[in-house]
């Protein structure tokens, strides 16, 4: 990362105004970060295992306009923020979204923690369906409202767990202890979630956003829109021409990713 690629990177996600290590930059790039580069598995399901290398990132998701998973998107949200000046750890997350939150899930979900100013933040532009917009102090046991939706962390002996809900309906999205992780500890799983045939991110195209809003997410033929006052409206994508129309005009991808999947469907 250099001057030269943050201004890029800034361009890309809309953000204007000054930057510093404070807290309002960095819920400021939470919040910009998901509404503009969206998350996508256009690689893994096409048969391509995405590259975790940081030039490669950058050239992907700013040069090229298009957007990527975890790994990707929290990889190079990383790079921007130490470049900044942040304190940054990489950290792995066991997925139990949908599930128990004890459920057995291996360490796949990349999410970032960062001390600021004596105060430790969980930080995530990478979970999709339920990704944050804006940095949640780790040891804060009562919900956190964020600017789309209530998020809270639960903490029992050394396991952090991270919630998704309101009032007394809450559900678990992933949990993860504390401990260190290196980029190379990624690589295993970045290759297991693109090439593992049962693998979601293989099996299935999953692509989402979010803005001041609403959240946008794409699965099984249904594009899903669920705004910020609890409403839902479920849209079923019938043919190709629906999806491309979608990726375009809802989730901002331009022709290069709608060409990646063409090519694969004709083949």
């Amino acid at each position: 990362m250099d001057e030269l690629k943050l201004e890029k990177y800034l361009e890309r996600i809309h953000y204007s105004g000054n930057y510093d290590t404070s807290l309002e930059t960095l819920k400021k790039i939470h919040q910009l970060h998901p509404k503009h580069i969206p998350f996508e598995n256009i690689d893994p399901y096409t048969g391509t295992v995405p590259s975790l290398e940081i030039e490669d990132l950058f050239r992907k998701l700013i040069v090229e306009s298009r957007g990527g998973y975890c790994y990707e998107q929290n990889l190079l949200l990383s790079e921007v923020l130490k470049f900044l000046g942040f304190k940054v750890k990489l950290q792995l997350g066991r997925v139990v979204w949908k599930r128990e939150e004890n459920s057995i899930a291996p360490p796949t979900h990349l999410l970032l923690i960062v001390d600021l100013e004596e105060i430790t933040y969980l930080v995530d532009c990478g979970f999709g369906t339920a990704t944050l917009t804006s940095p949640l102090v780790l040891n804060e046991i009562e919900p956190q409202q964020t600017p789309n939706g209530a998020f809270k962390i639960s903490h029992k002996e050394d396991t952090y767990v991270l919630w998704s809900g309101k009032d007394d309906k809450w559900f678990p999205v992933y949990r993860f202890i504390l401990e260190n992780t290196e980029p190379v500890d990624l690589q295993i799983s970045n290759w297991y979630l693109s090439t593992y045939p049962e693998s979601n991110f293989k099996k299935n195209l999953i692509l989402s956003k979010v803005d001041e809003n609403a959240r946008y997410t794409y699965t099984d033929q249904v594009l899903n829109i669920r705004s910020n006052d609890g409403l839902k409206e479920s849209v079923s994508i019938k043919n190709e021409m629906q999806l491309f129309e979608i990726l375009k005009n809802t989730f901002g991808l331009k022709n290069n990713a709608i060409q990646i999947l063409k090519n694969a469907m004709e083949g």
